[in-house]
């Protein structure tokens, strides 16, 4: 009876909290409506982070415009370290199309989106997720509310008002026909907000991540896990009222986060308003690289959402990045270990997987590339393990890949695909046809782990000790993926029949046909 009446209590809270947060999340988007203001025709203005698993999407549409839609004038603004990249995306498309025009780009200032998160979150460095990491489910709830917090909005007032008139200046000067946009740059979703512009979000998220509170029947609480959780889909009986108390604690947290009335006031002081919420009207787009079928399936999914599959950015080939790095891929199926820029590995972490990839060596014929970026102070003799394999050819161990992890991918030699459950890195997978073995460490990284499980293109490693690391959870999330037995083939069978699908109409181009529809 005790149990009934907690459960009961939180779905009576839950009913009440969501009432508000949906109220909250649709307000500015219900009273006074007016019709957007238009701009120059066939004129795009994107608005990008500086991080690849924020902007690629963003990047490869851009892209996509300039080969399929040359009649489109496309500006890209961004941070000053963007602008190389930016120029690289141009020249490539050149020399796929002679008709393709040059990005005009324009620089933002403040602090990057990694900075300002770190400062706000410690101080660690941009290139540290340290503060980030936690424990799935309940039991990181926490840091959970810690981190999302801050990653909603990581500028303090006086940078966010800095963002919001450069942007709202661009606005005004390029006068596009549609603002495309960052759900991770809330600055420049306030500018075109109060400039009343036709505006569209392109986002690397599954329709899941986004559209959990919009399903009906309340399944938000049973059937759907949130962020920083790693239930299956849909969650089993035994874990609804796990699920339904952490979605409570959830919305609580958004609703009640520290500073934000603080920030709200400065905001508003400089004419900043309802900065807090993600308006999502019917007639502002929003452009998902969600693959149904490498989804979660949604009862109901807003008439403004456009699902793509897979944005991804089509490099130059590998071998023209770098052929000899290629010719090594071409000796032995390799396995890529790569989890992400911005993670950093302490010495546990990098004798662990040392340790992991000699044993999965040792009962294979596979290769291994293994991205390694050390923690500052972490030993050299992490290596010792593996030396005589990495004497042996069998093993590469980098700081950085001198190839795009996509142009690696698609180049055929990949086996298997090890990452940190980045959207990003779980779509560039599904794109190439490569199934994957997910190390999560941080908030939707484990939702990504467990959609892999779902969908039956990977395995979910170290789920028992998650964040942490063991020598057995990482080689037998591998061993899974390489053996050939029949679950070894059943998730190789699936990741391929996905990537055919996904290959079919690549999302960069569905991407660009809707940006270049909305400009038209």
């Amino acid at each position: 009876m005790g149990r009934l009446r907690q459960l009961t209590t939180v779905l009576a809270a839950s009913v009440v909290l969501v009432a508000i947060f949906l109220a909250q999340a649709s307000s500015s988007t219900e009273r006074d409506y007016i019709t957007p203001v238009r701009g120059k025709n066939e004129t795009v203005l994107f608005f990008a982070n500086a991080e690849y698993g924020l902007s690629n999407v963003h990047l490869a549409t851009a892209s996509a415009l300039l080969e399929r839609h040359p009649e489109i004038d496309v500006h890209i603004a961004s941070f000053p370290r963007v602008a190389s990249k930016i120029a690289k995306v141009a020249s490539l498309a050149q020399r796929k199309v002679n008709s393709a025009k040059d990005i005009h780009f324009h620089e933002l200032p403040g602090p990057e989106y990694a900075q300002a998160l770190s400062d706000r979150m410690g101080g660690l460095g941009r290139s540290s997720i340290r503060h980030m990491v936690h424990a799935p489910g309940i039991k990181g709830i926490d840091q959970i509310m810690r981190s999302v917090l801050p990653a909603m909005s990581p500028w303090d007032g006086r940078e966010h008002v800095q963002l919001y008139e450069k942007a709202t200046e661009l606005i005004q000067t390029i006068d596009p026909a549609v603002v495309v946009l960052d759900i991770a740059m809330r600055p420049a979703i306030d500018a075109a907000r109060q400039s009343n512009r036709l505006y569209a979000y392109i986002t690397p998220n599954v329709l899941a991540d986004t559209f959990w509170a919009e399903q009906p029947n309340g399944a938000m609480f049973w059937k759907y896990s949130r962020i920083g959780c790693d239930f299956p889909f849909p969650v089993p009986w035994r874990k609804i009222p796990e699920n339904a108390w952490f979605t409570v604690r959830f919305i609580y947290g958004v609703l009640t986060r520290p500073g934000s009335k603080d920030t709200k006031k400065y905001l508003e002081a400089h004419g900043i308003g309802d900065s807090l919420t993600i308006p999502r009207p019917a007639d502002r787009p929003w452009i998902s690289q969600n693959l149904p079928e490498a989804s979660l399936p949604l009862d109901f999914v807003p008439p403004n959402v456009t699902s793509t599959g897979p944005i991804i950015f089509d490099a130059e080939p590998a071998v023209e990045q770098d052929p000899e790095l290629v010719a090594w891929l071409s000796k032995a199926p390799t396995v890529l270990i790569n989890l992400g820029s911005l993670f950093t590995y302490p010495e546990h972490h990098a004798t662990t997987m040392a340790q992991a990839i000699e044993e999965v060596l040792a009962k294979t014929d596979v290769q291994v590339l293994w991205k390694m970026a050390k923690e500052e102070g972490a030993p050299d003799n992490y290596t010792l393990p593996v030396q005589n394999i990495i004497d042996q050819g069998r093993l590469r161990i980098v700081e950085w890949l001198t190839v795009s992890p996509a142009s690696i991918l698609e180049t055929g030699y990949v086996a298997a695909s090890v990452h940190h459950g980045g959207a990003n890195c779980y779509h560039e997978a599904i794109a190439t046809g490569i199934p994957q073995v997910v190390i999560p460490m941080w908030l939707d990284c484990y939702n990504y782990a467990q959609l892999a499980e779902d969908v039956g293109v990977g395995v979910y490693a170290t789920r028992s000790t998650a964040p942490d690391w063991t020598v057995e959870g990482l080689r037998d999330g591998l061993l899974t993926v390489l053996d050939d037995r029949e679950e070894g083939r059943r998730l190789r069978s699936k990741a391929k029949y996905l990537g055919e699908i996904a290959r079919k109409d690549p999302g960069r181009y569905v991407a660009a046909r809707e940006i270049a529809r909305l400009a038209s």
